[in-house]
């Protein structure tokens, strides 16, 4: 198995943003702090996304479930008097 090293600034010799290209030698650290910082947030934007996903996926099959069991157990739906659908 082998292990992933990320890059460092020494590995890359330059970053893309905005339409535009930086030597990471020129840049300073208040700009490299805040690439850094755009980087975890772009992860954490992932990682939410697929958190929502999987609470949605969730969600359906529990609604699904339900749905279910209520048909199965033949409980009346009170509002109109007939089983529940």
């Amino acid at each position: 198995m082998t292990e992933s090293i990320p890059p460092t600034e020494e590995s890359i010799g330059t970053v893309d943003f905005d339409g535009n290209t930086y030597a990471v030698a020129d840049l300073t650290h208040g700009v490299i702090d805040k690439f850094n910082m755009l980087i975890k947030l772009q992860n954490e934007i992932s990682e939410q996304s697929y958190q929502l996903k999987k609470s949605q996926a969730a969600q359906t099959s529990l609604s699904l479930a339900l749905k279910e069991n209520i048909e199965a157990d033949k409980l009346e739906n009170k509002a109109t008097g007939q089983p529940g659908e």
